[in-house]
């Protein structure tokens, strides 16, 4: 994101840890883009802007239900947008919800989900979502036995 604000990309960047946001605010503050700490559903849900491109690094698309994220992100895509996010492909076996314990197991028990689908999956909820041009496939890391990414693209 900084990296086209630094070419008069307008950019918005949302995050719900502040901590992450004070320090992209920090050393991206000269570029212009807009730093948001919120959950991204509720961001979504409020935001009346309309973007050229949606774009979840690692992020919103692998821990956010996508039958609550994806219309969302449609919704706020301007008419030939682009939705693109990559992540770790699937375990086998292992798709939908996958929960975690966070912070080790004592103290409050804190947890939270990583949604995780076969490319095909990923397009079935895609399309569910209302987008119609959906591509989504694992390009294979470099090292064979390697782990590759999952890559995505919808409009």
């Amino acid at each position: 994101m900084a990296h086209l604000a630094e070419r008069a990309v307008h950019a918005t960047g949302v995050d719900l840890s502040p901590v992450m946001m004070a320090k992209a605010r920090e050393r991206w503050r000269a570029t212009g883009a807009r730093f948001e700490c919120a959950e991204v559903l509720d961001f979504l849900a409020g935001d009346r802007a309309t973007y050229d491109a949606v774009y979840p690094v690692f992020g919103a698309a692998w821990f956010t239900d996508p039958s609550r994220l994806f219309p969302l992100v449609a919704r706020r895509l301007a008419p030939g947008g682009v939705f693109a996010f990559s992540q770790p492909p699937a375990i086998p076996g292992a798709y939908g919800p996958q929960g975690r314990y966070k912070g080790g197991f004592a103290g409050p028990a804190l947890f939270t989900y990583r949604y995780s689908h076969t490319p095909r999956g990923w397009r079935n909820l895609l399309r569910r979502a209302g987008f119609t041009r959906v591509e989504a496939r694992v390009l294979d890391a470099p090292t064979p036995g390697h782990i590759g990414t999952l890559i995505v693209r919808a409009s």
